[in-house]
């Protein structure tokens, strides 16, 4: 399709972005208040409950880190249509299910199919806009927690007058319909759509300004800090050891653009960029999987348990672009830290509570918490490197992230099984504070 037939594709790209996001996002969340009912039918242990958030979170970490930079080679928009197959196959999977296993590697094909497509998303939307990339950021955030709301509200309802089996199956075929948004919406932005930063010929992004010149030529540095709009396009010299005059020669998006993004791990405040974002991943994997088995324990019945889930997407989905503006204005950073001081009290305080209400009431405020501290180091990894390499340094991001929520995940079972709610929330606040800390400190270093 050409950029001109049928409408404008830029004013598509954001509007299919979000409607697939949050599809995708529902049919992989679809599983969690089944867990309960599935350990029952089909025998699985409170520990394979681990190993099946592990084994989605390890699938998308292989997603991300090794075909993330597919998306900065023009391949974006398969990406996202093999991602979408990929999850209605896993649901498939799952619902056909007749061990503990099966269940596993269903969650794991699902993982790395929802690892591609979120990456191809990403980078899409960065370079659709690179100024409002922070608030962009946002509005897909919001639509995957959107996802996570209805997603396992409605099987945790459904389960009131069908079977988990059933429940999947359905799901499976629901998903398929992003299919749509996916084919109709996702191109990469023209030169002369939005606002959209650093594009060739064609439509491609490269390392150029508006003016044709390469970007990071005058030198700066600006660049790597948690500047809301780097002058630069971000990884320019400081980043991978170029002059500002090859700028333009290395990064060119397309067939010559790097196969790898471990090469953006030489700044040291790229690797703080991401230290932040794992950080924030480590209560997701630690306590996703077994947060209905926890709510169970403490007296909450399948509706209350997919309620809390859908209760603690709101305060993301209502502040997430508030968030990404913040980002955007003050620097991932500063929204990051502010993220902070909300999550980690409340990550603590899960481990002395016994009433399934309180539990609920104080996911909602730990929400809002997380899309300051998520968005944040998501804008912060956006503004730093040019919009070029935005599948590869979201990939990054993304797949060391779910690198920590991986290890969370595959001890969350033994720790809980092991010491209950004090020993596993406990643990995860001390974890992330750690990570944080040494992030925060290299995020903020000047080269």
């Amino acid at each position: 399709m050409s950029g001109d037939a049928g409408g404008d594709p830029d004013r598509r790209l954001v509007p299919s972005v979000v409607a697939a996001m949050a599809l995708l996002s529902s049919a992989s969340f679809v599983i969690f208040p089944l867990i309960p009912e599935l350990q029952g039918s089909l025998g699985v242990s409170t520990a394979e409950i681990g190993y099946l958030a592990a084994a989605g979170f390890a699938a998308a970490l292989v997603a991300e880190l090794l075909v993330a930079p597919a998306a900065d080679r023009g391949h974006a928009r398969l990406m996202a249509v093999v991602g979408v197959l990929l999850v209605a196959g896993s649901l498939g999977l799952s619902a056909a299910a007749t061990d503990g296993w099966q269940l596993i590697a269903g969650r794991a094909v699902g993982g790395f199919g929802f690892g591609i497509f979120v990456i191809a998303a990403s980078a899409l939307i960065v370079r659709h806009d690179h100024r409002r990339s922070g608030e962009l950021l946002g509005r897909l955030g919001a639509a995957e927690l959107a996802g996570i709301a209805i997603g396992p509200l409605g099987s945790g309802l459904a389960l009131s007058f069908a079977g988990p089996s059933a429940i999947l199956a359905v799901s499976a075929a629901v998903v398929l319909v992003a299919l749509v948004p996916v084919l109709v919406g996702f191109r990469e932005a023209t030169a002369s759509g939005g606002g959209a930063r650093g594009l060739g010929a064609g439509g491609h992004p490269r390392a150029i300004d508006a003016d044709g010149d390469a970007i990071g030529s005058d030198g700066d540095d600006a660049s790597l800090g948690d500047d809301p709009h780097p002058r630069t396009g971000g990884i320019a010299a400081g980043v991978l050891g170029f002059d500002g005059t090859d700028a333009d020669r290395s990064l060119r998006f397309g067939s010559s653009a790097p196969r790898t993004s471990i090469d953006l791990l030489r700044s040291p405040r790229i690797v703080g960029i991401v230290l932040l974002y794992a950080a924030v991943m480590v209560p997701t994997g630690a306590y996703d999987g077994v947060w209905p088995r926890f709510m169970a324990d403490i007296g909450a019945g399948p509706v209350l348990t997919a309620l809390s889930y859908a209760l603690f997407a709101v305060p993301y989905v209502l502040v997430a672009g508030w968030a990404g503006r913040l980002a955007d204005r003050r620097g991932g950073v500063s929204a990051y830290a502010r993220g902070m001081l909300i999550l980690l009290p409340i990550v603590t305080l899960y481990g002395f509570v016994t009433n399934p209400f309180i539990a609920t009431g104080m996911g909602f405020v730990e929400s809002t918490g997380q899309a300051l501290a998520f968005i944040g180091a998501a804008a912060a990894m956006a503004h730093a490197v040019d919009p070029a390499r935005a599948g590869s340094a979201q990939g990054l991001l993304r797949g060391i992230g779910l690198a920590a929520a991986t290890v969370a995940a595959a001890v969350s079972g033994l720790a809980y099984e092991a010491g209950g709610a004090l020993l596993l929330f406990g643990g995860t606040a001390v974890a992330v504070s750690a990570i944080a800390a040494v992030g925060l400190l290299l995020a903020r270093t000047r080269r």
